[in-house]
């Protein structure tokens, strides 16, 4: 069985980059996390419809924050609920549907070290059109996104079929 899908836009943050959220008005800007902000920046790079499912992908999520909120704990016993509802890992896409209006069902992913593999199955196994934005905040902060959409000009295709059993899989890395 084979599948046809095109590649829309693509996007990078390289580490150690500052992510452009200039079209966040300031209020919400400001309570955007570094890795929200990587989020943003490379969501509205690639989004190919307001309508677009979006898939968003993290192996370590919100890991800074997460510490915080454990250090905060273990010191005066509190948890800022404005820092854990930042800190789970459908915080992000769910931000970013409510700033964008966008309807569409989002997925956050997290599998290890297969959390873009898994993030691109999700994608292809979904609706068009589409958008994967996978980003770490430690490192200095990276990521990198792309649309797939329905036929268009100038878009590339991509074929997806089922694989041949006696050969090896090729892992990310090797991408």
């Amino acid at each position: 069985m084979k599948r046809r899908f095109y590649l829309g836009e693509t996007a990078l943050i390289e580490p150690g980059a500052t992510p452009d959220v200039s079209f966040v008005p300031p209020l919400v800007r400001r309570r955007l996390s570094p890795l929200q902000k990587l989020f943003f920046a490379l969501a509205k790079q690639v989004e190919a419809e307001p309508s677009a499912l979006a898939v968003f992908a993290s192996r370590d999520g919100e890991d800074t924050l997460t510490r915080r909120i454990v250090d905060d704990f273990h010191a005066d016993g509190s948890v800022s609920p404005h820092r854990f509802s930042a800190s789970v890992y459908n915080a992000a896409p769910g931000l970013w549907s409510v700033f964008t209006k966008n309807r569409a069902p989002y997925t956050a992913i997290a599998a290890g070290d297969d959390t873009i593999e898994c993030g691109l199955l999700e994608l292809l196994a979904d609706s068009l059109p589409a958008m994967l934005v996978y980003a770490e905040e430690t490192g200095g902060g990276y990521g990198a996104a792309l649309s797939v959409v329905g036929v268009r000009d100038g878009a590339i295709a991509i074929e997806a079929s089922e694989g041949d059993p006696s050969r090896e899989a090729v892992g990310f890395a090797a991408l």
